[in-house]
């Protein structure tokens, strides 16, 4: 009887392990193959056991070398301690390894259709697992999305005032030192060009876009987990700059609100095939 039993967890890529008895060696290679059709993405183990359920066919073998040493020797003892007679048949039959039951192979092509036919029973097991495990993620994404994009969607409205906050920042902080001698027209340039520098507006749009993609892929069929994980990758690269570029204390939290939600949808995407 050929049983196959099939264990999977996280992994970013697909990694594959496959456990077989000796008698089954030869088939590693297709076994792989079908794994490698059936997923796409995790650590997934597969163990294939056969039981022979001791009725297996084999064939007596003797081992007539060894036989003749053992009755050589036999002899010798005997000589030795002047006893007549010689070593019993059945004596040197009993006697380890003089004979040996070899089992006899399945048909190679009957041993690969009861394989096959075992282990797409656990792919399907396992892929059903899965799809339940999908629908339950789903739902947890779907929450940790929406929670991005509405702080993205209240960053919006705290955007354009940041210039103007920028401005008045750095025009305070130059009022505190009188002795700096800088011209005014060169001053307005440089307060001008630092408070562009604090325009987060690219960065929210961008955001909010990536939130748009990633509801597009939640809802696709297939193996989408990578694509997944670079959006989530650039959803925090947009939060961390708009927490570097933030010129007043809500724009910084709402930014690290933002990081920690695409952080918190990167850990669980880590789980999408």
């Amino acid at each position: 009887m050929i049983s196959a039993e099939i264990k999977t967890v996280n992994h970013r890529f697909l990694d594959l392990s496959i456990r077989l008895p000796k008698t089954l060696a030869a088939l590693e290679i297709p076994l792989r193959k079908r794994l490698s059709a059936s997923f796409d993405r995790g650590s997934v183990t597969l163990t294939i056991t056969h039981d022979a359920g001791g009725t297996q066919a084999a064939l007596v073998s003797a081992n007539l070398p060894l036989a003749h040493e053992y009755f050589e020797a036999a002899q010798q003892v005997a000589e030795a301690v002047n006893l007549k007679g010689s070593i019993k048949l059945n004596t040197l039959l009993s006697l380890p390894e003089v004979l040996n039951l070899v089992p006899l192979a399945a048909e190679p092509e009957a041993m690969m259709e009861a394989v096959e036919e075992a282990l797409d029973a656990a792919c399907q097991a396992a892929l059903n697992d899965r799809e339940r495990e999908g629908e339950q993620l789903k739902v947890v994404l779907w929450e940790q999305l929406g929670e991005l994009k509405d702080t993205a969607q209240t960053l919006q409205t705290e955007a354009p005032a940041q210039p103007a906050q920028a401005y008045e920042k750095l025009v305070k902080r130059l009022s505190t030192m009188p002795d700096l001698m800088v011209e005014p027209q060169r001053l307005a340039q440089e307060v001008a060009l630092f408070a562009d520098k604090c325009d987060i507006t690219e960065e929210i749009t961008r955001l909010l876009a990536h939130c748009d993609q990633m509801a597009q892929l939640l809802e696709a069929t297939g193996p989408v987990g990578r694509e997944m994980d670079f959006l989530a990758q650039e959803m925090h690269r947009e939060s961390n700059t708009i927490c570097s570029k933030s010129a007043s204390l809500p724009v910084t939290r709402l930014g690290l609100k933002c990081k920690a939600a695409a952080e918190k949808l990167r850990e669980q995407i880590q789980n999408v095939e």
